[in-house]
C-alpha cells in the first residue's frame, strides 16, 4: 500500500500546487502550502482507502492546510 500511496502522492502534485496557487492567490505561499500538505499526508497514510479517488482526499487535506495558513497569516500582520 506504501508504493500505491507514493505513487499517486508523487503524481498529484501539479494537480495539488495549481489547486493551492487558486486558494492563496500567491505561487510561494501555495509551495509553503504545499510542503505543509505532504506532511500531513504522509503521516494520515494509514487513514488513506485506495478504493476511493486520491485527489479528491489530498485536495481536502490542502484545504484545511490553507485555512491553517490563513490563520498564520491574519497572526503575523503588524497593526500601527
Amino acid at each position: 500500500m506504501e508504493k500505491i500511496f507514493h505513487k499517486e502522492l508523487t503524481a498529484a502534485q501539479d494537480d495539488l500546487f495549481l489547486y493551492l496557487c487558486a486558494l492563496t492567490g500567491k505561487p510561494d505561499a501555495a509551495r509553503d502550502v504545499l510542503q505543509e500538505t505532504n506532511l500531513v499526508l504522509c503521516r494520515e497514510m494509514d487513514r488513506y482507502d485506495p478504493e476511493r479517488p486520491f485527489i479528491a482526499w489530498a485536495r481536502t487535506v490542502a484545504y484545511y492546510e490553507v485555512l491553517t495558513w490563513r490563520k498564520k497569516q491574519v497572526r503575523e500582520r503588524l497593526v500601527f
